[in-house]
Order: structure tokens, then sequence, then C-alpha cells
């Protein structure tokens, strides 16, 4: 328990000089509000009173070599600065926002970057999640803006059937899609764990009131497939631009699937 060395009262809160951590053991009596200074010899701490129990005391400050300074400071193994809590994190010039980072999970963590974070950044870094948004970069000059995005989308075949990746074109926006697929055998009665196939297909496709259309075909830039039939096609679903990879009889598949998305609109 601390012990009071000196006190001063003002307005029926007091200002007190303790010898040890007042919110230790039993604590230390005083009103709400009030404060308590204590000197450890290497180190000085405030704390406040923020509640009703002996024990309520709060640190305001933090020890030496503990604290953020502005001109600078010595870091040593898992120093870290953040929060404690599951809130955005931000960070201000000039009061305009310039970073923000979001999500507590895994699953939805991502570091925005630029003016109006709030909204997606000028440049996007996360998530994990299968077909969000991985990287975005945004130019604005004017009233024509210009997107960058990338998406990731990863799924299974067992057997000659087929998944869908969903790649969304906003409203309005002309937009070049240049998607990768790479696939890996991992199972199955017909060839071998760890066969492989790789493709690239290149649309340029309009979004007009929600509808997509892809305009002059789908480019067949590059195809390498292993000796059963597979396939990696582009198509439209709505307002996407809709990847659909075709597996084969006998065979156990993991496709990744990473496609760019350049955009326009005016």
């Amino acid at each position: 328990m601390a012990n009071i060395t000196g006190q001063i009262t003002v307005n029926n809160k007091v200002i007190l000089e303790v010898d040890a951590d007042p919110s230790a053991a039993a604590g230390t009596e005083a009103t709400m509000g009030s404060l308590a200074c204590f000197d450890s010899g290497s180190a000085g701490s405030v704390y406040i009173k923020v509640g009703a129990a002996d024990t309520a005391w709060s640190q305001i400050d933090t020890p030496e070599n503990g604290d953020w300074k502005l001109n600078g400071n010595t870091l040593g193994a898992n120093a870290s600065i953040g929060s404690l809590d599951d809130f955005d994190q931000l960070f201000i010039r000039n009061n305009i926002e310039l970073m923000r980072t979001v999500g507590s999970t895994a699953a939805a963590q991502a570091l925005l970057i630029g003016l109006n974070a709030t909204l997606g950044g000028r440049l996007q870094i996360g998530s994990i999640t299968s077909g969000a948004e991985l990287f975005k970069q945004a130019l604005s000059p004017g009233a024509t803006e210009v997107i960058k995005v990338s998406r990731m989308h990863r799924s299974t075949t067992i057997g000659a059937v087929s998944a869908t990746f969903d790649i969304a074109i906003p409203s309005d926006y002309n937009a070049n899609v240049m998607s990768n697929a790479v696939v890996l055998q991992t199972g199955g009665a017909t060839g071998s764990v760890g066969d492989g196939a790789s493709y690239i297909r290149t649309v340029h496709a309009r979004n007009l009131a929600g509808t997509v259309t892809i305009l002059g075909g789908v480019q067949t830039d590059f195809t390498y497939e292993i000796a059963n039939p597979l396939n990696y096609t582009l198509g439209v679903s709505g307002g996407n631009v809709r990847g659909t990879a075709t597996g084969a009889a006998g065979r156990n598949l993991s496709w990744g699937i990473y496609s760019e998305i350049l955009m326009i609109a005016g």
C-alpha cells in the first residue's frame, strides 16, 4: 500500500505525493479526479483517480523508455506502437487523415494510405479474404477517376466440375482485366500429385448501369495444361467479369487466381 508523503487540496480534489503505486495492494484513498505523483528514484509517474475504490487509479504517463517521444526513440526488442482495443488506428496531418489501419481479424486486416482513407484510400494493402481487394491504387484528376485493383481467389475442384470467381467492375467504368490462374493437383485417381496448369486471360470490359459486357472477346495470352483437358475462361455475370475454372475427371485440384483490373470512369 502506498503511503502519502505530501498532500495539497484544491476544490475537494487532492494532489498527493506517494511512495508507491497508489493502485497496488489496498490502494490509496482519494476523491475521483485527484492526482497522485510517485517518484521511484529512477522514473516519475502520475496517476488519476478514476473510480470510487481505493485501487481505482489509472497511470496517465508511462515510465521513462516506455513512452513515445516526438524527437525519436530508442527501441528494444518487441517495441510497438498501436492500440490495445478494437478500433481503427488513424494517422493525420493538418487534421487530414492520411493513413488508417483497419480490421481486427486475419481475414479483414488492411492498411489504407492516402487522402480519404476511410473511403478506401489512394493505396490499399489487404485483405487475405478470397476475392477481396488486395492492392488498390487510385488517381482522381478532375472528374475522371483511374483505379487499379488486384484481387486474389482460391478454390478447389474435384473431378470434371467448375468453380467460378467474380471480379467486380463498378457501374459506368471501363476496365482492362488480366486474370492469371495457376492449378495444383492435390489428389485423385488420374495423374499425379504435383501436376499443374497455368493460364493468362485478358479482356476489355464495360459496365453500363450494372451490366458488364466484354468487348472484343477474350484474349488468350498463355496456356499450359497437364494431359487431361482443363480450362480457365473469362465471361460475365451481372456487374462482374466471371472467371470459370474447369477441372478434369479423376483429379483433385487447387486453383489460385490473381487478377489485375485497371479501370477508368468519366
